[in-house]
Order: structure tokens, then C-alpha cells, then sequence
């Protein structure tokens, strides 16, 4: 429908009986002060909204002043508003072309903290997917083994020790126990001190025992490093780059094998500067050629004006769907589509009565008494036609129309 305003009359005279000086008059001052005739707004679709025309006070002329004639004749320019109610959100999204982004990378190192390692062969290639536990190259380690041989020699003496030392402690205790006096007070005292030697020895024993823990790490980590044949992945994902290294090479502790990205840190993202896809669409991803594409089921999780996160780039618009992101690697080029969305009982705000500033989106709000505020407010998607209202605005809102 067309938004049309027409001049009210107070004294029912028609407007051309005044002459053609009048209508000069009125049309020379139209022009001086940039009076426009608002209220021809585009096509709506019918979503239960009323539209009223209301006059702007600030706007009164009094025409029989300027022109010297006895007649008076009100008029005012007018503007439209639109009345905020819950409706049907629908629009024909266009196809657009998606594209893998890696969000985040991690490196894969020949790591150890003694001996030292050299590189049998590299078992992984560029642009390959690899999960976690995958053998991505093979190495040898060169083990100190006086150093083993020492720390296991240092685990027996140790060990020798606590036992020694816990069997000299029972032999004292029971003699304590002998010689428990029989007169109470002196008994007391007798007890006390049984008691507190036995906290003493328990501190001793926790020493002892911190001491075999750590030699007999140390030593089995030692073998473990001695029987280490393979570097493996950490976590599903796709290597980007393989470090050139020759075979028999030194791997010093920290050297990258390779560079990966990690699976859950790779997206598609699809350029959507127009706003077509709203926060929550469902698409159709179709991976592939077009005689051999595959298609998945998709969902925008953020949108233009509606990024969740500060890694999420202006004007881009991101994905999650129904596939192992294993499936889409190599399998380009992607395209994203939709069919006729439709959303109920959303909101509703005409595209010309909104003003975009920085990514910021506003209308101007009519309030009690004529008053007019400037509102932002954060669309989920856009048609060309409407923005739904995602959060800033409430039912019953009138928005002035430009």
C-alpha cells in the first residue's frame, strides 16, 4: 500500500477559488522553505500493522498572511507513523558463495627434556587431515643411560634407606611402650611422647616417599623417551604447513614439525555485507561441483549487527551444520542458499524508516506529547522490504516515518 497525506480544510472552500496568485503564493513558499509531501512510503507486506498520518504543529501556516487575502486557510505538512506489532518475517534469500576460514592454528614440536632426538622420516604432507593420535613423523632417541643407570641406583638407596629407617622407628616404639611408667602423671608424659615421635617419623616417611615418586618418574620417563618411535597429532585437524627437515636430523626440544588447524577452530564464512541472512536461518551448504555436489544443512550462528564474539569480522556471516568439517576439506567450491524463509511473530520495522550509522541501526520514536527519540536497535535480518526487530524495540512502538 501507498502512504498518501492530503491538506486539511477548515472552512470547506475549495483551493482553487482563491486564483492563481494563491496557488503562486503557496507554491513559491513551498519551494523557499524545502516543504516536501511525506508519507509515500514503498510496498508493505501485511503483517497486522496500522499506519496513521499526524500532523506536525510545528508546521502551521497561515497562508492568508503572505497573501493579503481575508480567507484563512490552515495547512500543515504531515508525517506518517508505523505501529510496532508482532508479524510474519519472510524473504527470498540469494545464493552466495562460502569459503573455509581457519580460525586458529597450533604447532606440532618434537618435545623432551633429556637425551635426544633425531628425525627417521615425516609422515605427514601439506593440506592433509589427520585425528588425534595419528603418527605424523618418526624419530629415534639417544638416551644418556650412566645417567639411567644413576637415577636407578639413586632409587635403590633411597628406598633401602626408608626401609631402614622405619624399621629402626617401630624398634624404638616398642620399647616406649615398655617402659610406660605406672604412675599416671609420668604415664601421661610417657604417652605424649610415643605419640609425638610417631608424627615425627610420619613427616619422614612422606619425605621418603616424595623422594621414590619423583626418581621413579624420572626414570620412566627416561625409558619411555629411550622406546619413542613416532610424534603423533594432538587433536583432529588440517596441516597447513610441513617444516623442512632432513631424515637423520637433530630435533633439538621445541623444533615445529608442523603447523595444524585444529578441526572445531575451522569455519565457513560467507560475505553478507546487504544483511540477506538473519541470526538462525536454516541453508542448504552445497560443497562441490555442480554434477557432484553434496549438500548439508546448515545454520547462520552470527550475522551483520550480531556478532556474538570480537572474532567475527564485519559484514561476514558464519556457519555450523550437520557435516564433519573433514567432509568439506578439498571439496570446494561452496555455495550457500536458502529457499522462502519465513519467521512468525517477530516485529516488524519498515527499511525506510531505519537509518544506519558505524554499523549502528535507529528509527525515531514518537512519544506522549509529540516528542521524538532517536532509538537503536539490533535487526536478526533484513529483506529489503523490513528489519526484524532482534532487541531494542517494544510492541506498540510507533516509528515515524521518514
Amino acid at each position: 500500500m501507498k502512504y498518501t497525506l492530503t491538506r486539511k480544510r477548515q472552512d470547506g472552500a475549495h483551493p482553487l477559488r482563491n486564483g492563481s496568485r494563491l496557488r503562486m503564493t503557496a507554491a513559491v513558499l513551498a519551494a523557499a522553505l524545502g516543504l516536501t509531501a511525506c508519507g509515500q512510503g514503498g510496498l508493505f507486506s501485511d503483517a497486522g500493522t496500522k499506519v496513521t498520518t499526524v500532523p506536525d504543529r510545528s508546521q502551521y501556516l497561515d497562508l492568508s498572511a503572505l497573501s493579503g487575502e481575508g480567507n484563512t486557510e490552515d495547512g500543515w505538512n504531515s508525517y506518517s507513523t508505523y505501529t510496532l506489532e508482532y508479524g510474519t518475517f519472510s524473504t527470498q534469500m540469494s545464493n552466495m558463495r562460502a569459503s573455509l576460514q581457519m580460525l586458529e592454528t597450533t604447532c606440532v614440536r618434537a618435545e623432551y627434556e633429556v637425551g635426544s632426538m633425531r628425525l627417521v622420516e615425516m609422515l605427514a604432507e601439506k593440506y592433509q587431515y589427520v585425528e588425534a593420535g595419528t603418527p605424523v613423523a618418526k624419530v629415534t632417541m639417544e638416551i644418556d643411560e650412566v645417567n639411567l643407570q644413576e637415577l636407578e641406583r639413586k632409587l635403590l638407596r633411597v628406598q633401602q634407606r626408608y626401609i631402614q629407617a622405619r624399621e629402626e622407628f617401630e624398634e624404638s616404639q616398642e620399647k616406649r611402650e615398655v617402659l610406660f611408667a605406672r604412675w599416671p602423671p609420668q604415664r601421661t608424659i610417657d604417652i605424649t611422647r610415643y605419640e609425638q615421635a610417631q608424627l615425627d617419623f610420619d613427616q619422614t616417611a612422606r619425605e621418603y616417599e616424595r623422594q621414590i615418586v619423583r626418581l621413579t618418574e624420572q626414570i620412566e620417563k627416561l625409558r619411555g623417551l629411550s622406546v619413542q618411535t613416532q610424534i603423533v597429532a594432538p587433536e583432529d585437524g588440517f596441516i597447513l604447513d610441513v617444516s623442512l627437515l632432513q631424515k637423520g636430523q637433530k630435533l633439538d626440544n621445541g623444533t615445529i614439525l608442523l603447523r595444524l588447524a585444529p578441526a572445531d577452530r575451522i569455519c565457513l564464512e560467507f560475505d553478507d555485507r546487504l544483511a540477506h541472512y538473519g541470526y538462525g536461518n536454516r541453508l542448504t551448504l552445497s560443497a562441490g561441483s555442480a554434477r557432484k555436489a553434496q549438500e548439508y544443512d546448515a545454520m547462520v550462528v552470527s550475522t551483520v549487527g550480531k556478532a556474538l564474539s570480537s572474532e567475527w569480522n564485519v559484514g561476514v556471516s558464519r556457519l555450523v551444520g550437520e557435516y564433519d568439517i573433514a567432509q568439506l576439506l578439498g571439496s570446494g567450491p561452496f555455495n550457500v542458499s536458502g529457499q522462502t524463509n519465513v519467521m512468525e511473530n517477530v516485529l516488524l520495522v519498515p527499511t525506510e524508516a531505519v537509518t544506519r550509522e558505524k554499523q549502528k541501526y535507529y528509527v525515531t520514536v514518537l512519544g506522549e506529547g509529540g516528542s521524538m527519540t532517536k532509538t537503536q536497535f539490533i535487526p536478526g535480518g533484513g529483506n529489503g522490504l523490513y528489519y526484524w526487530v532482534f532487541d531494542g524495540l517494544q510492541e506498540g512502538a510507533r516509528i515515524v516515518m521518514p
